[in-house]
């Protein structure tokens, strides 16, 4: 077998017999050692950063903190190979974490930026008893095959709907089941099933968790909210009696339904009859009507009237401008710009004086005309509602709030209201 060059070639130092004997040392001029070097040194060095950025990556901690250091951290990598790499790191990761995510109910904090009540839970414990021998996603079927109700949002979590579910982006998690007149301060969980009928929990605060109104609203008809009840229990009793059409094969077993609801609410001590107390004490913080009729209630001062004053133009004024919209916005066409225009030269007086208001600390002024002029459903004013609602929000420090309507905002429809409708 052939001996190998030595790398000085017929310039080595070493006289060490052993090395003479391992290595061949030809006679070269000082360039080409020189080249050789600079080549060996070159692949040596190459060689060690491949290695170094593969164990980079594989020691990369599997949660990002921040945006900030995943970007540092894919800066600091080159090469497609690395960035593939990478990118399967993250997606695994993300996945991690959702699978974590989904075992406990920080999920709906997490995803929908709310915390459910005790009544919330105790109506899943009381649909379980109703059920006992089906799973979470039986129940789901059950009521709304045998009541036409679909049990939605959270309700679609507690049974087991998002254990495999494809991973969404943030906004589709809000937008589930959000109707099109839906706003911030309002979470469906009833749906009458193919209708435009849906109930849900009302929060004048994200943060608030207990003893909460339930409200209805008709997505198809208008954009008007009715309180109907002070827990779920009593909101179900409502669904039944209302909304529910019972046929001779359905009503015995709405009758025995109510008889076990009943049974279960005082054996647990839930009241039936919660609804004009809890509805009266929030009326007494309400500060103005709103175009969808359950208000806005903000902190004010009644003493000093701080936190709240009326604008400059009255509800039926306002929508006498907002009517001007409907002279080109049909099913089939939008309103030309000189319509849009038009519009919006009225609304500038308006959207100066809540401005002003704001600066005087009226956050509520802001709030009532973003409300008002979402409830108008013009799209053509997302921008202005946009602008109007973060600020108002900003200031009340209702910062999940603010995620909310952006998200709506920016994909508002009439269909296609749940995450697990949408596309890949």
């Amino acid at each position: 077998m052939p001996k190998p060059n030595c790398k000085y070639w017929d310039k080595c130092y070493q006289r060490n017999e052993i090395h003479l004997q391992k290595y061949n040392h030809p006679e070269t001029t000082g360039d080409k050692i020189a080249n050789e070097e600079n080549q060996s040194s070159t692949e040596t060095e190459a060689s060690d950063q491949e290695s170094k950025n593969f164990q980079d990556i594989d020691n990369m901690p599997d949660k990002y903190e921040t945006a900030s250091l995943r970007e540092e951290a894919m800066a600091k990598l080159s090469g497609k190979n690395y960035m593939a790499r990478l990118q399967n790191r993250i997606k695994l990761s993300e996945q991690k974490e959702y699978d974590n995510l989904v075992q406990s109910n920080e999920f709906i904090r997490h995803k929908f930026l709310v915390e459910m009540p005790p009544d919330f839970y105790d109506f899943w414990k009381f649909l379980q008893q109703l059920n006992p021998k089906q799973d979470g996603q039986e129940i789901l079927l059950y009521m709304e095959k045998q009541f036409q109700l679909q049990l939605v949002g959270p309700f679609e979590f507690i049974a087991g709907k998002f254990q495999k579910a494809k991973i969404r982006e943030p906004g589709d998690y809000l937008r589930h089941w959000r109707f099109f007149y839906d706003p911030p301060e309002f979470q469906t969980v009833f749906v009458r099933k193919s209708t435009g009928i849906h109930y849900g929990y009302w929060r004048d605060s994200p943060k608030e968790n207990d003893n909460l109104l339930l409200a209805r609203n008709d997505s198809r008809k208008n954009c008007e909210f009715v309180f109907i009840a002070g827990n779920i229990f009593e909101a179900f009793f409502y669904y039944l009696d209302k909304d529910f059409t019972p046929t001779p094969f359905t009503a015995t077993i709405v009758a025995t339904t109510k008889k076990v609801l009943q049974k279960f609410a005082e054996a647990h001590d839930i009241a039936l009859d919660n609804l004009e107390k809890l509805r009266k004490k929030r009326n007494s913080k309400v500060v103005c009507k709103t175009f969808h009729r359950a208000g806005i209630v903000v902190p004010y001062d009644r003493k000093t009237q701080v936190g709240y004053r009326p604008l400059i133009e009255s509800d039926s004024e306002l929508k006498k401008i907002l009517k001007i919209f409907e002279a080109g916005d049909g099913e089939t066409s939008d309103p030309d710009d000189r319509i849009k225009t038009a519009v919006m030269e009225k609304l500038n007086p308006i959207e100066v004086a809540a401005n002003i208001a704001v600066d005087e600390c009226h956050f509520g002024t802001a709030l009532e005309r973003g409300i008002d002029l979402f409830c108008s459903g013009h799209k053509e004013l997302h921008m202005l509602i946009q602008t109007l609602l973060v600020q108002a929000y900003s200031l009340l420090h209702r910062p999940q709030f603010i995620a909310i309507a952006k998200a709506h905002l920016e994909k508002r429809n009439h269909s296609n209201l749940s995450i697990f409708d949408l596309g890949n």
